[in-house]
């Protein structure tokens, strides 16, 4: 098939508007609105892992961060609005890396497609977006959604027409043997037709490239998404339900694993030898771990504390019947309980097992990723990031700062966008938040952003 017939295809295949396949663009018109910031007062985290600067200046000029300072070395000059952040931590906007704007909450995705696909693009991912970045997230990774859709609303974001975070997209996921009528994924038959698939989708203009159920693939079929992929200067990211995910996607060059299961209770010395290997050779390899993703090491909570799954901060956006139907959804799917793992095991013992694989993944030299498989049971827009932050401080032990680098800078540097996000300094974009209290101290007083700047605009 010819480039130009390929490219045709797609759009009439997909419905989805050729773009260019250009990362997403800091929203239209955002330099120009209002006077300039300085935002004086608070202690600066700025996400590279340094000690926090009290009494700090952020001077903000359209969409840039233009000086820093503390309130003796750089007062706010004249002209500028004064933003007061006495008492907040300053610190870069946050990033989630495993993001799925077309749900809502809702723990049946069967009825959730069946009932509510034709609102995604118009209300569903819209508001999904804007509550995301009302808790503080101004950068999302979202991977498997329906292809016009997303990449529709990544647009209306990036032009400023709707709120929402900086958004990389990824379309549908591909795989094999999957309903062929479901809107999430494509599948592929053989090795050109990965080739084809994977290519109509960076011609699409998505960012990354879905992989999942990759044990129904053959190698050839991964190897050829995964090489095209890479030629096409994207990178990949693949479901680790399964260790034969794993060893298919390590062999074929897989950028990013995406979860932790628990069919079995650690990592095989076969996986762990295809892990070593490739973190000696190259290149890096990346495991978004979603920590909390479908109740793992949040299910305690969630059974026994779950009033913040009703919290308005998760229905921002959408019309009361949406927000009803979630509601009553929740609600039973509450009362039914915590529900054992897939081999039986207590909580426990999935607690142990999660705890244990990230142990194994971190060992072995893997760049662990932040992201929380927001639209899954339990992690829902308005709290999915910072209870995912609090597991990383007190389920496994990390260091606040280091999680915060995790959750800014760090993830910047795996988008390729380090350079002009991810951090707070001068020239920089301005994608700024601030909290009240220490996250050094208290991670979780992540959860309720008392100023929102995202490109230089102030949300929140």
């Amino acid at each position: 098939m010819t480039s130009a017939r390929l490219l045709s295809a797609v759009a009439i295949i997909a419905g989805v508007t050729v773009m260019a396949a250009t990362p997403p663009q800091r929203p239209a018109g955002a330099a120009s609105r209002g006077r300039p910031l300085a935002l004086v007062g608070g202690t600066l985290i700025d996400g590279t892992g340094g000690a926090p600067l009290r009494n700090s200046v952020v001077l903000i000029r359209g969409e840039r961060i233009e000086k820093i300072g503390t309130t003796d070395s750089l007062p706010a000059p004249p002209g500028y609005e004064t933003v007061s952040a006495d008492g907040l931590t300053v610190l870069p906007g946050l990033w989630d890396l495993h993001v799925h704007l077309m749900y809502a909450g809702h723990p049946d995705p069967r009825y959730w497609f069946d009932t509510y696909t034709s609102q995604f693009e118009r209300v569903i991912m819209p508001a999904s977006a804007e509550q995301m970045l009302m808790a503080g997230v101004t950068t999302v990774r979202d991977l498997a959604a329906p292809p016009h859709a997303i990449l529709a609303v990544k647009q209306r974001i990036a032009s400023g027409a709707i709120p929402g975070p900086t958004l990389y997209a990824a379309g549908p996921a591909l795989t094999r043997g999957a309903n062929p009528n479901a809107v999430q994924t494509w599948n592929v038959a053989g090795a050109a037709d990965a080739k084809a698939r994977t290519s109509q989708l960076i011609d699409a203009g998505v960012d990354w490239i879905k992989i999942i159920n990759a044990e129904t693939l053959t190698p050839e079929e991964m190897k050829a998404i995964v090489d095209e992929a890479h030629a096409r200067g994207r990178k990949v990211a693949s479901h680790a339900f399964s260790e034969a995910e794993i060893r298919l996607g390590l062999i074929a060059g897989v950028d990013d694993f995406q979860h932790v299961r628990t069919q079995t209770p650690e990592y095989p010395p076969d996986v762990v030898a295809l892990i070593r290997d490739r973190v000696r050779t190259g290149p890096p390899l990346y495991w978004t771990i979603t920590a909390g993703a479908n109740g793992q090491l949040n299910a305690a909570y969630l059974a026994s504390n779950p009033e913040f799954l009703d919290d308005p901060a998760n229905f921002i956006g959408l019309p009361q019947p949406i927000v009803d139907d979630v509601r009553r959804a929740v609600a039973a799917r509450v009362q039914a309980g915590p529900r054992r793992g897939g081999a039986g095991q207590s909580q426990g013992e999935i607690d142990a097992i999660v705890k244990r694989k990230i142990t194994q993944i971190r060992d072995l030299g893997v760049q662990v990723v932040f992201g929380t498989d927001v639209g899954s049971w339990g992690e829902v827009t308005g709290h999915a990031t910072w209870m995912e932050a609090d597991l990383w401080v007190r389920e496994l032990g990390m260091d606040p700062m280091t999680v915060i680098r995790g959750m800014t800078l760090d993830a910047a540097r795996l988008m390729g966008a380090d350079s002009e996000s991810g951090s707070i300094a001068a020239g920089k974009f301005a994608d700024v938040i601030a909290v009240r209290g220490d996250p050094l101290r208290h991670i979780d007083v992540l959860r309720e952003p008392r100023i929102v700047i995202k490109h230089g605009r102030r949300f929140k």
